[in-house]
């Protein structure tokens, strides 16, 4: 692991721009108060505001240690702490080369936060939207990848350069892709003719349909995404659900197949989709992640039926829907009781913060973080709370 050192600095306005401008990886290269510790940069700014009606901003800047150590190095003869105790421009610039990832916002102090211009709340508004993409996708990805700081920066130009296509030529290009995803659509169907079980469909996907790459993207899927309804997966039913839906309903008259999505219908705790695509899709990624339901919880799932059946006051229809839902992606009891604290506590926690506090511990423990894991959630979580906290006494009004 990479030895880092972190440190904490004292911003204006004008300079949100400017690291905006930047990518959030560059602070302007002037004499601006610093320090390695967060309360003493946060008692700086509370004591400024005695004196300026402009908010103050801290941030905290991670550093990669070896590169601080090495531009340091190169220019010992300068001063990195002026005669006020900020940093210098030289102490700037070894910041601005070692940094490791986006300059993130901390805290914001003044008298008149709302008065803010609305083009910094806007960027600090873009930066809250950021932390918490990062965050759930680390927790939807069974890699828990850890997005970009450059994630929505411009796209990566080939090396030739862009090129200039006529109009002709650019129907003649989406023409020639139409044509080969027919075809491939066509040979495919030909096949699906002979499949008459949603296992036999999942077979097909993964043995004949599916290349390499699709089948590494489903797998990377976590199991939070499972449980979400397609949270994460808002593309679905235009995009891989469309698919299958043309692949396997549209102009199938196979009663076998057919009568098959309807008795898997049952005995399904997820988003169907319109046809029962996503019947088909949950299969698919319980085989390709090793989460088919276990025989033991099979059993419980039915005893569980029978009994909210027979005895349908003493049973919490959304209780027992989760708890099925649960067992039938091989959660233990007692991680299921965990996961229904956290429920209870969402739907009876009427304060947003605390709400989402809940909703990601929640999504974090269906993702069975391991020790490391854990931790760079919590540090994630922390990046999008620290800005989120921001915005929200900013709140710049419509």
């Amino acid at each position: 692991m990479e030895k880092t050192i972190k440190l904490y600095l004292l911003l204006y306005e004008d300079d949100i721009d400017y690291l905006s401008n930047n990518n959030f990886r560059e602070l302007p290269v002037i004499e601006i108060p610093g320090t390695s510790s967060m309360k003493e940069i946060e008692n700086l700014a509370v004591s400024m505001t005695n004196f300026t009606y402009e908010p103050l901003i801290t941030v905290e800047v991670i550093c990669d240690f070896e590169k601080y150590k090495e531009y340091k190095d190169s220019h010992h003869t300068e001063e990195y702490i002026n005669e006020n105790g900020d940093f210098t421009k030289i102490a700037v610039e070894t910041i601005n080369y070692s940094v490791t990832d986006k300059i993130k916002i901390i805290n914001v102090f003044g008298k008149k936060l709302p008065a803010v211009h609305k083009n910094i709340y806007d960027i600090l508004d873009g930066e809250c939207s950021f932390f918490k993409l990062r965050l759930t996708r680390f927790l939807h990805s069974n890699s828990h990848e850890v997005i970009p700081y450059d994630y929505f920066g411009t796209a990566t130009v080939e090396k030739n350069g862009p090129q200039d296509f006529t109009d002709e030529e650019i129907q003649k290009q989406v023409k020639k892709a139409i044509e080969e995803q027919e075809s491939i659509l066509k040979k495919a169907k030909e096949r699906i003719a002979t499949v008459n079980s949603v296992e036999e469909a999942v077979d097909f996907l993964i043995n004949e349909d599916l290349d390499e790459e699709g089948i590494k993207g489903i797998k990377n899927k976590s199991c939070v995404t499972r449980l979400g309804y397609f949270e994460e997966d808002s593309g679905f039913h235009f995009g891989y659900g469309m698919y299958l839906r043309n692949l396997f309903f549209h102009g199938n008259k196979n009663q076998r197949f057919s009568d098959d999505v309807e008795k898997c219908r049952s005995i399904s705790f997820i988003d169907q989709g319109e046809f029962g695509e996503g019947i088909i899709y949950d299969l698919l990624w319980r085989k390709l992640n090793g989460c088919e339901t276990s025989h033991e919880n099979i059993e419980k799932i039915e005893e569980i039926k029978r009994q909210s059946e027979h005895n349908p006051e003493d049973y919490s229809y959304w209780n027992s829907n989760i708890r099925m839902k649960l067992l039938s992606y091989n959660f233990t009891e007692d991680e299921i009781k965990i996961q229904l604290e956290l429920e209870e506590l969402m739907d009876h926690d009427h304060d947003y913060d605390h709400f989402e506090e809940h909703y990601f511990q929640q999504k974090a423990f269906l993702a069975r973080l391991n020790k490391k894991e854990r931790e760079t959630f919590e540090y994630l979580k922390q990046d999008y709370f620290n800005i989120k906290n921001v915005t929200d006494k900013l709140s710049y009004p419509l």
